[in-house]
């Protein structure tokens, strides 16, 4: 029978049974309270309907009992009948009020009841032996055990529970409740773990009758937990073993402090380099959480703390600005990863140059977690510069020597034919001033003289030929890419000047047909002499840029500007041959540089700028687009 025919059940039953009350009283004879039976009804219609239904039929009955008492009675005088007919509507009225009582009470236990079918968590309800009373969906779900299997069984031995007993105890008794964790057995043999919560039941004298108890799958949590933990030991144990500088710190505030104060769609590593004092105020704001010891060597920390909530970026040299300022940008712009080398000071007064690796550690909130790693590159730079000197200093012996060399050889082969020149010119002038000159005499001496004279220019033009690489060996030339090259082989002496140098181009790619080395020679040799025309300067920031565009006629423009203090004179002079404004210059670089951009149909020349500084631009043709391919 479904819910709906024992509703229609319970309504007939209660409709024949009340008409029965009503008959009996309205024609019974019967002195006793007869409309009391009212009660059986309202009990009926309060297992089936609702709250207001409940109260519905009290009233009803009530108004039932009045209309038999006004039938029978009215007019009586007040007595046992009067009585009674008052416990007849008390007692209907205390059966109604307390029927709706039941049925509300019986409809929150329901909805609780409802609720713990609904919840994902096992409950458990067990008596004082242990026994389990009480099976929800979840503990089915969970263990395997369906509820009419479990019903009846010991929880302990149908689980195999493993906890600490004592502790469970201990807690039941003084407390009431208990929370932690204990271990299972599943119905096909599988431990797993429980956060589990207990709470002691108690009858209404306050003895002990059992406990219910709420229980999570934590098992694989605690796993992934173990997992992390093992995986976070593993991470420690690289960080603290390896042999390189590693820190972990902070980034979020630095990031806030520069995306507050550049605008957006600025570039942001010229922008920084043009504000130095908002980079070094954003690198201060880095923390760092923690170092390894290679990091303490390396920052010369006296211990871990020194380092512990400082920023190790801080500390920036002069003219080191642009390395960060690139850094910063390349990070913010997305990448995932950078390298950089930089250079710093340690916390002893040492500049160390570094080569960063950086990058944020995933699973964190963005820029709160960025790992640095830095190789000392210190030794490497310095061991590289003193190669690079020496190296210097033996192509400038290797030059004096092939000088002299050449030199030797010139004056070795020029001596004979200038002897004969000399000789015979002196013949010459003898056989002319006899009183009969000897013309035939005097003009062989003068095709002597023109034979050795040819034979000594012959000597020179050998000689400028082994001095020049012989004829020029032209190949296509990405302009872009080689300046970028060209400008990677003095960074280290631009740093170590405090120069920032920048290159623009018009936004294309340009192709010329040329000697790439001797071009290479140019741009290196005009980017040192900027270099060497801004180390005085400290009054304001020093640059060396770099810029190309493609102009008329199929050719491009090279301009390498410095603020430097300019070119005294006549800015053309400085190409001539010997002539220089350095004291330790020898005045044939630039000549050389003009000997090598006129050699390939282009052409070079200074202005000095309108601020401060020079100019040097040079002219290549371009490559035509038939030849591209």
């Amino acid at each position: 029978m479904n819910y709906r025919q024992r509703r229609r059940l319970v309504v007939a039953a209660a409709s024949v049974i009340t008409f029965a009350i009503f008959a009996l009283d309205l024609w019974s004879p019967l002195q006793g309270a007869v409309a009391v039976l009212y009660i059986i009804v309202i009990l009926l219609v309060a297992q089936i309907s609702t709250r207001r239904a409940v109260l519905l039929t009290g009233a009803g009955c009530g108004l039932l009992t009045m209309i038999a008492f006004a039938f029978d009675h009215m007019g009586d005088p007040f007595g046992s009948v009067t009585v009674r007919f008052g416990v007849s509507l008390v007692a209907i009225s205390a059966a109604t009020l307390l029927s709706m009582r039941d049925r509300s009470a019986r409809t929150t236990l329901a909805e609780q009841a409802r609720l713990l079918e609904l919840s994902h968590d096992t409950v458990i309800i067990r008596d004082s032996n242990d026994d389990i009373i009480y099976w929800n969906e979840g503990a089915q779900a969970l263990y395997g055990w369906s509820r009419d299997e479990a019903l009846g069984r010991s929880c302990d031995g149908l689980l195999h529970s493993d906890f600490p007993v004592e502790e469970v105890r201990s807690a039941l008794e003084q407390e009431g409740h208990w929370s932690g964790e204990l271990t299972r057995a599943r119905r096909d043999g599988t431990r797993i773990v429980l956060a589990s919560r207990w709470l002691l039941r108690r009858d209404p004298e306050g003895n002990a009758i059992g406990v219910i108890e709420s229980s999570a799958d934590v098992t694989e949590q605690k796993r992934a937990d173990a997992e992390r933990q093992r995986s976070e030991q593993r991470y420690k144990s690289i960080f603290n073993g390896a042999a390189f500088a590693m820190w972990e710190a902070d980034w979020t505030e630095l990031h806030s402090h520069i995306c507050n104060n550049v605008s957006p769609g600025v570039d942001l590593a010229d922008w920084l380099v043009d504000h130095p004092e908002t980079l070094r105020e954003s690198l201060a704001r880095v923390c760092v959480r923690d170092v390894n010891s290679a990091a303490i060597s390396l920052f010369g920390a006296p211990a871990r703390e020194a380092l512990l909530g400082n920023s190790t970026l801080a500390r920036v040299p002069p003219g080191s600005e642009a390395q960060f300022a690139n850094l910063l940008a390349a990070l913010i712009g997305g990448a995932d990863m950078i390298e950089y080398e930089v250079r710093y000071v340690a916390l002893s007064g040492r500049p160390v140059d570094a080569l960063l690796r950086v990058r944020q550690l995933p699973g964190a909130e963005p820029w709160s977690r960025v790992l640095v790693m830095a190789l000392d590159v210190t030794e490497r730079n310095e061991a590289r510069a003193r190669l690079e000197k020496t190296s210097a200093e033996l192509a400038h012996a290797a030059r004096i020597s092939t000088l002299g060399q050449l030199t030797a050889s010139i004056a070795h082969e020029v001596n004979q034919p200038l002897s004969a020149i000399i000789t015979y010119g002196k013949s010459a002038k003898r056989w002319l001033s006899r009183s009969e000159p000897d013309m035939v005499e005097a003009i062989n001496c003068l095709d002597h003289i023109v034979s050795n004279g040819s034979r000594a220019a012959d000597v020179i033009t050998r000689a400028r030929t082994l001095a020049k690489r012989g004829q020029v060996e032209m190949e296509k030339v990405d302009l872009g890419k080689l300046i970028v090259e060209s400008l990677a082989l003095i960074e280290r002496e631009a740093r170590q000047n405090r120069i920032v140098m920048r290159v623009t181009n018009s936004g294309e790619d340009v192709l010329v047909m040329g000697d790439r080395v001797q071009i290479q020679q140019v741009l290196v040799n005009l980017a040192i002499n900027a270099i060497q025309a801004m180390r005085d300067v400290d009054d304001r920031p020093r640059e060396l840029h770099i810029g190309f565009e493609v102009v008329a006629d199929a050719t491009v423009r090279v301009n390498v500007r410095d603020t430097g203090s300019g070119i005294s004179g006549d800015p053309a002079q400085i190409f001539e041959p010997f002539v220089t404004t350095k004291r330790e210059g020898m005045g044939m670089g630039l000549s050389i540089c003009r000997t090598i951009i006129e050699a390939q149909a282009g052409r070079i020349y200074a202005v000095n700028n309108a601020d401060h500084g020079a100019t040097i631009s040079f002219t290549l043709p371009v490559l035509a687009a038939e030849m591209r391919q």
